[in-house]
């Protein structure tokens, strides 16, 4: 039961976020930080239930103050004459983790390896080894967002929150299409990632399907910008960016020192983010010139195909583990 419910507010968190993505081009750190709250109150009261070693109560500590690093600074000690009740409380949690992490580690330094991989090591040892690698899980999210290989901050906050609702599978109900195929599996959250990876995929032919529907190929050279915009009519273009969809304009005129005028088509949208004044002076100067239609890119959150990929993770699992089993 604890599984289900937990699955059903991970739903609710990411379809909250998405939604907020998709509307507002941001989710507020205090939507992170809120469903902390939950998420770590369901694995205490789950393994509290287990009646689990205090070590392993204590690596839930050590997962929230990890993923706080994401939207804080840990609290310095050289300034503690001034905290405030939450850099005490914040600090505690930081104690409380590294017992967990240290007091684990010598609880558990015998562990027997090649029983914990083939699931033979108790129970207790294999949580604590589990949480362990939710821990670096989280640790890998906050480095791929630090070097922009996660470019969004509210992507790398969700899938750390995800880690955090389900540290590993014994935390989730068992896929419905499970089998002993697999050969191993891989931390939830870093499954919903690849799910995610995977209908991202197909967002660009399904761009260019619309686009060829829509009668948007006019020329050959149309194809470079079919598979990640689309063409609309200048008039129909500011009341999406008034409604609060952001929106790129790649149709521009280019600067030519012979006066000419040269339409271009950028592949890219420029790095900052238009206002709604640049975007109707932009047009306004495409439509001087005779433009009725440019090409245009919107935002696609990436936090819209971490909710999608739930459905995949509850019915298939991990596709890397099924794809290995096949093969082993």
């Amino acid at each position: 039961m604890i599984g289900w419910i937990r699955v059903f507010l991970l739903i609710v968190c990411l379809f909250i976020a998405a939604r907020s993505d998709y509307s507002i081009l941001k989710v507020r750190d205090q939507h992170w930080i809120n469903w902390l709250f939950p998420s770590s109150i369901l694995l205490l009261i789950e393994l509290a239930i287990l009646r689990t070693h205090a070590t392993n109560l204590y690596m839930i500590a050590a997962l929230i103050a990890l993923a706080s690093v994401s939207f804080t600074k840990p609290p310095s000690i050289l300034h503690s004459a001034k905290w405030k009740l939450s850099e005490f409380t914040l600090f505690l949690i930081f104690i409380i983790g590294l017992v967990g992490l240290f007091g684990g580690a010598l609880q558990n330094a015998d562990t027997n390896f090649v029983n914990l991989i083939l699931g033979d090591e108790s129970s207790e040892i294999t949580l604590w080894w589990s949480m362990l690698g939710a821990f670096i899980t989280i640790l890998a999210f906050l480095s791929a967002w630090k070097f922009g290989i996660i470019q969004g901050g509210a992507d790398a906050k969700a899938l750390i929150l995800i880690t955090i609702f389900a540290p590993s599978w014994q935390f989730l109900p068992d896929p419905i299409t499970s089998s002993e195929e697999s050969l191993f599996l891989l931390p939830p959250s870093i499954v919903i990632f690849l799910w995610a990876s995977i209908v991202f995929i197909f967002a660009p032919p399904i761009l260019l399907f619309q686009n060829v529907i829509n009668g948007n190929i006019e020329h050959w050279t149309d194809l470079k910008m079919a598979w990640h915009s689309s063409r609309k009519l200048i008039s129909e273009i500011p009341t999406s960016a008034v409604d609060g969809k952001q929106v790129w304009i790649l149709t521009e005129v280019a600067n030519q020192e012979d006066d000419q005028i040269r339409i271009v088509n950028r592949m890219l949208p420029r790095k900052n983010s238009p206002s709604h004044e640049s975007i109707l002076e932009k047009l306004s100067q495409l439509e001087e010139i005779g433009m009725e239609k440019v090409w245009i890119a919107t935002k696609h959150p990436f936090i819209a195909y971490l909710f999608l990929a739930i459905f995949p993770l509850l019915i298939f699992g991990d596709p890397i583990g099924l794809i290995a089993g096949r093969f082993d």
